[in-house]
């Protein structure tokens, strides 16, 4: 992605510049040291070619990536530590600056503070050690004794907050794949949901008008018109759905309910409270229930008769879908609910799928939409015949 190649870019930008500092400030000693006669030769070989080796090991374990990407290397830790404080006591506060590198190179390894712990206690030890022998004055005691611990874990710190955001790029990047696979199902519900209505509704129309076509060309015209009616609509609420603005409601449902079922020559009876107030989100629950358990009347029930009832109580608001159609088996069932994986079971006894078609995507959908409320769904076969849908949202959770 782009803002990760940018901040691959601005690392690597960052280490440039540490690289460059750390071979500032631990070659200048290096090459002012070749020009100082009142070295010891052999003191002069050893930083200088110390501090070559010292550089080149830092720059091999500076690498890009997380701090605890990888286990400490302790050999080439310990190597840079013992070169930085052999620097340090041979080249005294000239190079105090590789005892501060050294040091911060192994707190930066934060899969666990040991490196940085140790790093810690040598750098002071050693700084204590040659305050006392050179004499070195009470502010540059202090100075040479806490610039390595403090190194070390300043270096620690900034590695721990490296490894926080780099989470948190990565908890992001979840976030927004979850939130797509979420989109990308909320779009598939809705639209099974207003397409199964829509397509069963065109197609009684469709089948209605061709059959009355030749008897009654009046009656086919009007039922091509209803059709084009039903296809605009159907199309508008497939942009509304993929738009995130579809929310149906229940009054509309309703009567959407009775053309479709006098559409398909089923008998029904719709009640439902006159004067009733619902949340959106309980309201819309519903609707979808009785689009949902219309639909599947239509399509699977071979019914004549459905009964839709709607009430409405101070704690609760329910939907009742059932009809007449023929049972699927001769066994008895029992109602049963859907589980929240998307299976059948039996609220009691052993489980069924009461009729082929009412165990698919549908039910599941709308069992999603009423657990996110905190309701309940229910579906299955009624005695001695038939199939009830039943829906309860509370109303004491919403607001």
């Amino acid at each position: 992605m782009p803002n990760d190649a940018a901040d691959s870019r601005l690392t690597r930008f960052r280490l440039l510049i540490i690289y460059g500092l750390i071979c500032i400030f631990v070659l200048g000693p290096a090459i002012a040291a070749i020009r100082d006669h009142k070295i010891a030769p052999a003191d002069k070989w050893f930083v200088v070619s110390g501090s070559i080796v010292f550089i080149g090991l830092v720059l091999a374990t500076l690498r890009p990536g997380p701090p605890s990407s990888r286990q400490p290397p302790w050999p080439r830790l310990l190597l840079i530590l013992g070169l930085g404080i052999s620097l340090f006591v041979v080249g005294k506060q000239s190079w105090l600056t590789a005892l501060v590198v050294a040091a911060a190179v192994c707190g930066r390894f934060t899969a666990t503070q040991r490196p940085a712990r140790v790093a810690a206690l040598a750098s002071m030890i050693t700084g204590l050690v040659v305050a006392a022998q050179d004499n070195l004055g009470w502010g540059n005691t202090v100075s040479v004794i806490l610039v390595g611990p403090l190194a070390a874990f300043f270096a620690y710190s900034a590695g721990k907050r490296q490894e926080a955001l780099a989470a948190l790029q990565r908890t992001r990047a979840e976030l927004a794949r979850a939130a797509v696979a979420e989109e990308r199902l909320r779009i598939a519900r809705d639209l099974h949901d207003l397409l199964g209505h829509s397509l069963s509704l065109i197609t009684l129309k469709a089948q209605l008008a061709g059959r009355v076509v030749r008897t009654d060309p009046d009656r086919a015209a009007s039922e091509i018109g209803d059709l084009e009616s039903v296809a605009r609509q159907s199309l508008s609420d497939v942009r509304a759905a993929v738009a995130g603005f579809r929310q149906p409601d229940l009054s509309g449902e309703l009567e959407a309910a009775r053309q479709l079922l006098d559409a398909a020559g089923i008998s029904c009876r719709i009640s439902s409270p006159e004067h009733y107030v619902l949340p959106q989100d309980v309201d819309a629950a519903l609707a979808w229930a009785v689009r949902e358990g219309t639909t599947n009347v239509v399509r699977h029930s071979h019914a004549t008769r459905v009964s839709i009832n709607v009430s409405t109580s101070l704690s609760a608001a329910t939907a009742e879908i059932s009809d007449n159609g023929p049972a699927a088996t001769d066994e008895p069932g029992r109602p049963v609910r859907l589980s929240q994986a998307g299976p059948v079971e039996a609220a009691s006894g052993p489980a069924r799928v009461a009729r082929p078609g009412f165990g698919g995507s549908g039910l599941a959908g709308l069992a999603e939409r009423v657990r996110s409320l905190g309701g309940e769904l229910a579906a299955g076969r009624i005695e001695p015949h038939g199939f009830l849908l039943r829906v309860i949202v509370p109303l004491q959770q919403q607001g």
